[in-house]
């Protein structure tokens, strides 16, 4: 079992080359290390029994290996995942339940009736090209990770979904540092925080129409802190926004627009209402970039507000209204800039930047709760 820390981000096919071509890749701290093709298939009951419990079961073809690996639920803290993984090596391609024993299995499917429901469900196969950086981070300490490319395709009930993805993991070092390292590249070459999964991929296709990103809640209770609230109530918005445009790439469906507006909004009235304790960054980028982005997307969302005022949002004009704005915004999600705002408030997230501007006053409001009379 080990523990894997990541970060995952998406970008278009059509970015690969510019990202192989930054100067980064071509430094002397990252070195290739080989490309190879993956194919792997899931396992789950009829029922997904295994999805519902935040269960991924595969087994992989690496060249000659076949390798069966079970991963747990894990958690996303601002960007990046952490979740168990056990991995073992098969001498033929059927899964071997007595090696998930040995595993954090959950007890609600600890069950031989159920496991003998589990069968092939659909199937990822991609070429990775994977690189390890060896450098020193930010503060002269040993960093470590492995970047994985991954392009490729999923297949489920004759349907077929990209895969264009770029994860670093993190081998030795400081996560935060992954953060820096994807920042660095996500400038010249438009990346995004992403934490849809090729197994959750897979499983969206199984029912497309179907496909809905569930609003979360940050918890907060009695004894939250102003500052603890704060970090939750972003968190959660970072958990979001991405995920409502990474919804409309799969099916330019047009309500998660104004989701992800909604959800950039509240964004924007967290940093507001919490200014007293969270000092603004001396650059200013993050208010900057979040303003422009709010600004952009309220205008490309002008034509949906304007149909249902008229009660004739089906009629010809408005359907080419929609049209021209969904060509807007395949035109802005390629750009750099809201990846960077990503990037950039997941780091803040991380290293809690805002302490180094702290004064006395700052400290004591940050620690009085949320419910305070």
């Amino acid at each position: 079992m080990a523990l894997e820390v990541e970060l995952k981000l998406t970008l278009s096919p059509h970015h690969i080359e510019s990202l192989k071509r930054q100067p980064l890749f071509r430094s002397q701290q990252i070195r290739e290390l080989k490309t190879e093709q993956l194919g792997n298939t899931y396992y789950d009951t009829p029922d997904q029994l295994l999805t519902q419990h935040k269960v991924a079961l595969r087994i992989r073809k690496k060249g000659e290996q076949l390798i069966q690996t079970l991963k747990s639920s894990g958690s996303s803290e601002a960007g990046l995942h952490s979740r168990n993984e056990w991995e073992w090596l098969l001498n033929s391609p059927e899964l071997d339940f007595q090696l998930l024993a040995s595993a954090e299995w959950p007890k609600a499917l600890d069950s031989k009736t159920l496991q003998s429901n589990i069968a092939p469900i659909f199937t990822t196969n991609f070429q990775r090209t994977t690189w390890i950086l060896d450098s020193l981070d930010s503060q002269g300490q040993v960093l470590k990770a492995e970047i994985a490319l991954d392009q490729g395709t999923v297949t489920a009930a004759g349907k077929e979904d990209t895969i264009c993805e770029l994860e670093i993991e993190l081998l030795e070092g400081n996560g935060s540092e992954l953060v820096k390292f994807a920042l660095k590249l996500a400038k010249h070459v438009p990346l995004y925080i992403s934490d849809v999964s090729k197994a959750e991929r897979g499983y969206r296709l199984l029912q497309p129409d179907n496909y809905e990103v569930h609003r979360t809640s940050a918890q907060l209770d009695a004894d939250t802190s102003l500052e603890q609230a704060f970090i939750k109530l972003l968190k959660n918005e970072l958990s979001l926004w991405p995920r409502y445009f990474e919804a409309w790439h799969f099916t330019n469906n047009w309500k998660f627009i104004p989701l992800a507006l909604e959800s950039l909004r509240n964004v924007s009235a967290c940093y507001e209402s919490f200014s007293s304790i969270i000092p603004a960054e001396p650059d200013g980028v993050i208010d900057k970039l979040l303003t422009k982005l709010i600004r952009q997307l309220r205008d490309i969302d002008a034509w949906r507000r304007t149909a249902l005022l008229s009660g004739h949002k089906d009629n010809r004009w408005f359907k080419q209204q929609a049209e021209q704005a969904a060509a807007r915004i395949n035109v802005l999600l390629q750009t750099a800039e809201p990846g960077v705002l990503a990037l950039l408030i997941s780091e803040q997230l991380i290293e809690q930047t805002w302490r180094s501007r702290w004064n006395e006053h700052h400290k004591q409001l940050a620690k009085q709760t949320l419910f305070d009379k």
